[in-house]
């Protein structure tokens, strides 16, 4: 018996491994191959990566800063490790990206190591091969944003809890109590007030469900916890606001708190159940399974939670559930803002998984591999014929990726037709990274090209003469921020200014007390542009944009020239 369990151990320990590499391999492609050959794009992420360039070169950690001027819309964590990515690598995409992809793979690891412990090696390694592939996750792990640190800060607090509550309380254990305290911290370090009105209220609600709320109302526990919580965040609310004060506090918490969620201020305005669409399509392609696992978890809405699964499906859902509803009623809706369900979503998804080991198979699940073969290929369908508009893409190149992805799809198909469903589900995440690495070499030279402003911005920079600044024509782009952050004027708020017409660009020159100004324009606006007595005008040079806007939407560079007889 002694042989037999010992030998057990080992094989236990050697699928561990197995899982554990496996995983860190998946990492490797998924969220660091090819981290920097994209530009930063989106008005978000070159931003982001110049305050945390601004932190990094001025050595000032506390106060965050946009073209010299102070910056209060989002908390410090991601720009520390973006900054920290550039003591490592120096100053460049890779750099600015390294430290999310790192949170991102540490979620990936956290999902494992706590989904083993709650359930089974298998199921963790399952939920986190899930997450790792979930289109939605590997999508904000190549970007330098913040949804993702809250996302994983989120996930090590609310799996902490389930483990202190499940396991840990009735053994008069608080060590998972207090990573749970520490990772709120963290959670408002990286995002703000959400990062603890959220966990709160789904550990809050699963008590009361549950009808076990008595457990945590213990003053030495709720102390405990209050002071780990309190000591992570005031590492920089403390400093900030002591040096700030006010102006902090009315931008940070009212504007960017309060008014963001209960106003259109910030201009993204969605339906109600925009959430509940990115949650379906963002975990894609496994998107069948989580259906699959939500009807079985319906089936069981009666259940008394004795059942520890019961019990975990309950939680599991409390954490899906609560962030999709708080952010439906928001005047500002983004995909990033629920993010943090998806590690949720994973495990949700690793419980049908782990059917293919059942010692009876479910029918249902004969069915889960053909539909999710089907959305593969659906998917790459979609890619092949409007890649060429949407993407940037020449017909040939969206031909590859999407030929690709649907020779994954029937190598899939074909593993579980002739060997077994656990063969193929195995398979299926290392399929998809072989999907990224294409995506990563075709799409991205020509998407950076057309969703970035480096190549105008780079232009600006070399062309600007000694004190010659820029000014937008009718809309800014903001992937500005990064490559040429000098150059543009700004208002006190760093926010970038624009004119409406030439006269405003002449007396925009007038009163920097210069003789020119460079001009970002679209060109579907240069017709009101035209020179004048005073002002001449020349072009330098332009950047295409988008296939499927293109010309109108192309950039171009001009100069704004005060006539000989106009200069100061």
């Amino acid at each position: 018996m002694q042989i037999h369990n010992n030998r057990q151990a080992d094989e236990q320990k050697q699928s561990d491994r197995k899982y554990l590499i496996a995983l860190v391999v998946l990492c490797a492609i998924v969220n660091f191959y090819g981290l920097g050959r994209l530009p930063l794009v989106g008005p978000d992420e070159p931003r982001y990566a110049e305050v945390a360039r601004e932190m990094y070169e001025t050595g000032d950690w506390v106060t965050p800063r946009l073209g010299g001027i102070n910056w209060f819309e989002k908390p410090a964590l991601t720009y520390w490790l973006a900054a920290a990515g550039y003591k490592l690598f120096g100053v460049s995409e890779f750099a600015a990206r390294f430290g999310i992809a790192l949170m991102a793979s540490a979620g990936i690891l956290i999902l494992y190591f706590l989904g083993k412990r709650i359930r089974s090696s298998r199921f963790g390694y399952l939920s986190a091969a899930a997450l790792a592939t979930c289109g939605l996750w590997p999508g904000f792990a190549r970007g330098a944003t913040f949804d993702m640190p809250l996302s994983v800060a989120m996930e090590l607090a609310l799996l902490s809890f389930f483990l202190w509550e499940s396991r840990d309380q009735p053994n008069g254990k608080n060590l998972t109590w207090w990573v749970f305290s520490f990772s709120l911290g963290l959670a408002v370090l990286a995002k703000g007030l959400v990062g603890i009105v959220l966990p709160v209220t789904i550990a809050g609600l699963y008590l009361l469900l549950t009808r076990r709320i008595k457990i945590v109302l213990k003053p030495a526990l709720l102390l405990s916890g209050i002071f780990i919580f309190l000591a992570v965040a005031a590492v920089w609310y403390a400093p900030v606001i002591g040096r700030q004060g006010n102006e902090f506090v009315n931008e940070f918490f009212i504007a960017h708190h309060f008014q963001r969620y209960l106003s259109n201020k910030y201009r993204h305005p969605q339906p109600f159940y925009f959430f509940f669409l990115v949650a379906f399509a963002g975990c894609f392609p496994w998107s069948f399974y989580l259906a699959s696992s939500a009807w079985q978890s319906l089936l069981r809405v009666r259940a008394k939670f004795d059942r520890s699964e019961d019990r975990l499906r309950l939680f599991l859902w409390l954490w899906v559930g609560t962030p999709i509803i708080f952010f439906s009623f928001s005047g500002s809706k983004l995909p990033g803002y629920i993010l943090p369900v998806f590690p949720s979503i994973a495990l949700i998804i690793g419980l049908e998984l782990e059917q293919w080991w059942a010692d009876k198979e479910p029918k249902r699940m004969k069915l889960l591999v053909p539909a999710t073969a089907l959305l593969i290929c659906i998917a790459a369908l979609v890619i092949g014929l409007s890649g060429d508009n949407e993407l940037g893409l020449n017909l040939m190149d969206a031909f590859k990726v999407a030929t690709i992805a649907i020779i994954v799809a029937i190598v899939y198909l074909a593993l579980w037709f002739f060997l077994s469903g656990r063969t193929a589900i195995i398979y299926l995440p290392f399929g998809l990274a072989l999907v990224v690495v294409a995506t990563v070499n075709i799409v991205f030279p020509p998407l950076g090209k057309s969703e970035s402003l480096r190549e105008l911005s780079l232009l600006a920079k070399d062309v600007a003469h000694s004190g010659e600044r820029l000014v937008f024509y009718v809309i800014p782009d903001y992937g500005i921020n990064f490559y040429a952050t000098d150059l543009p004027l700004r208002d006190k708020r760093s926010e970038l200014m624009t004119a409406v017409s030439l006269d405003n660009v002449e007396q925009s020159i007038r009163a920097t007390g210069g003789t020119s100004m460079l001009i970002a324009s679209q060109r579907r606006w240069l017709g009101g542009l035209n020179e004048t007595s005073q002002v001449k005008l020349e072009k330098l040079g332009e950047q295409k944009r988008n296939l499927s806007c293109s010309p109108d939407c192309d950039w171009v560079l001009l100069r704004a020239q005060l006539r000989a007889n106009e200069q100061p």
